[in-house]
């Protein structure tokens, strides 16, 4: 039975992304590379990161420098030194105060990025890869950011990437500010490709994917109504980062109809199967709440719990518990409203 090609998107969502490493991490081992060919890689922001380490370790030494290097770069991230403890905590506890105000980046040191910079300096030494522009894209790697001025949608391809798009992917606001990559200043790409998906089904046949495996980091429901300021913000930014992730997942199944439609299609597109695996954390794994403080979050505990969660989770994507559409996941179609409903507590 032939293995089939392979293409994987990782979602952003901050320390979250650490999901999405132990994700790779996984895939990557000697257990599970064997059983996928993989022809491309995608991300946004956090799950940019993850990608783009993931994939300069493949194009350098292989799969287990691939695995050693996202270790490498989520350990180094981690708050251990009693200032950066300290200064963590505060930072997220600030965060859930019940009333924020927002401080433009411009009026203080641009400290996150510049952290971000020296990790990729460490873990993704950008002059040490490959210039043939063909060995960089096997596999492909695609980097999801957005043009603030023209709120135009940006992929970066890794056979040009350097570190300037990349940090770019994950340039949140008010945390960043805008990043100038290649003539653009960007924002986090959450805000137009979380993550870029689409894009795969322009491959040429020969190496178009069977199957896109998606790395979801946002949860698609909840089960309580936001009432507080940081509840309805934390369910806001959810909201927006998986709304990209629906509209770039059917895009996909929409190809696939019709090529059920009209036969004629093949010769220019074939059916892709979509897999995705969310990202879920039970109380016994970590106590804290998985708000959007936790997402700027670097406490030891939290990014150990989620690597290895997504070491245990990676392998739904080898069966039926990652089928798309299902329950939980991004949406495959609008939800017309056309019956009165009886609301949970109504009289």
């Amino acid at each position: 039975m032939a293995i089939p090609k392979v293409a994987i998107a990782c979602q952003g969502g901050g320390s979250h992304a650490a999901f999405a490493a132990g994700v790779l991490q996984r895939l990557f081992s000697a257990e599970c590379f064997n059983r996928f060919e993989l022809v491309g890689l995608s991300g946004t922001s956090g799950g940019a990161m993850c990608s783009a380490i993931a994939w300069a370790g493949l194009l350098l030494d292989g799969p287990a420098d691939a695995v050693e290097r996202l270790a490498g770069f989520w350990r180094d991230l981690e708050a251990r030194a009693a200032p950066d403890i300290v200064a963590n905590a505060l930072g997220v506890w600030v965060t859930r105060l019940p009333v924020s105000a927002e401080v433009s980046p411009y009026l203080y040191p641009p400290i996150a990025e510049d952290r971000l910079r020296e990790l990729l300096s460490k873990h993704l030494p950008f002059n040490a890869l490959p210039t043939d522009s063909a060995r960089r894209a096997k596999p492909t790697l695609l980097i999801g950011a957005t043009d603030v001025r023209t709120g135009d949608r940006l992929i970066f391809p890794g056979e040009h990437l350097n570190q300037d798009q990349l940090v770019a992917s994950a340039a949140v606001p008010p945390i960043y500010r805008a990043v100038e990559a290649s003539g653009h200043l960007c924002w986090d790409g959450l805000f137009s490709s979380n993550p870029p998906v689409r894009e795969f089904t322009d491959f040429d046949l020969a190496h178009r994917p069977d199957e896109i495996w998606v790395v979801q980091i946002n949860p698609q429901r909840r089960h309580e109504l936001p009432e507080s300021s940081n509840e309805i913000i934390d369910r806001r930014n959810e909201l927006s980062g998986n709304l990209a992730l629906g509209q770039e997942l059917y895009f996909t199944t929409r190809i696939n109809a019709l090529i059920e439609q009209d036969e004629s299609l093949k010769a220019r597109y074939k059916p892709i199967k979509i897999r995705v695996v969310q990202m879920h954390l039970e109380a016994r794994d970590y106590p804290g709440p998985l708000d959007y403080a936790s997402k700027l979050d670097r406490n030891p505990a939290l990014i150990h719990a989620l690597l290895r969660k997504g070491r245990e989770r990676a392998e739904w994507f080898f069966d039926a518990r990652s089928d798309w559409p299902r329950d939980g996941t991004a949406p495959h179609r609008s939800v017309y409203a056309t019956k009165p409903t009886v609301m949970s507590g109504a009289a």
